[in-house]
């Protein structure tokens, strides 16, 4: 026969036990219609989140891309001249919109003659969206580049041929511009077109 503090202790061991099957079974997982109602919820903002992301951010992040493209093929330019001791050349084309990054190897002007070797090739619209040289400013020139002869080179000693600026804008009508001193020196500017 058990004693008093025996049969205390056994309905002690019990009452555990059938808590922790009581804790265990309602923790069975997730219903169907549970998941079905938290992917619908998902998919809801997806259907919300995609199409505001294509009109607000990614229009500004393609116009911020093409400047740094520009700037970094200016200091691609800058540094290969350098070290090959042969000038480079950046030429901007307004129509259709895109620049040229060749060796300059005719006159010191930064013309691009077409029997130059050609480094790169970039087109604004197949690359970054919408981006486009802005030809409504009224400080472009009426073609969104300030250059003489669209065109610029950077010189043995790291210098630029001439100084100038090329205005980019995208569908949002924000603008971005990267300007080039003659020092060689280059910088991307917010601006309003």
């Amino acid at each position: 026969m058990l004693g008093h503090g025996t049969k205390i202790a056994a309905y002690g061991v019990m009452m555990k036990t059938s808590l922790i099957a009581r804790v265990f079974k309602a923790k069975g997982g997730f219903t169907i219609v549970e998941l079905m109602v938290v992917l619908a919820v998902m998919l809801g903002s997806l259907l919300i989140a995609i199409p505001t992301y294509n009109a607000t951010i990614k229009p500004t992040a393609q116009l911020k891309a093409a400047a740094r493209s520009i700037f970094s093929d200016i200091q691609l330019g800058k540094l290969r001249a350098v070290a090959e001791n042969v000038r480079y050349g950046l030429v901007f084309y307004a129509s259709p919109d895109r620049y040229v990054v060749f060796v300059d190897d005719g006159p010191a002007n930064g013309q691009y003659d077409g029997g130059e070797q050609v480094i790169k090739t970039v087109a604004l619209a197949s690359d970054f969206g919408k981006v486009q040289f802005d030809t409504s400013c009224a400080l472009c020139g009426g073609d969104g580049i300030t250059f003489a002869n669209n065109a610029f080179s950077m010189t043995t000693r790291a210098l630029a041929s001439g100084a100038g600026t090329v205005f980019l804008k995208n569908e949002k009508n924000e603008g971005r511009s990267v300007v080039v001193n003659t020092v060689g020196g280059a910088r991307i500017e917010e601006y309003n077109p």
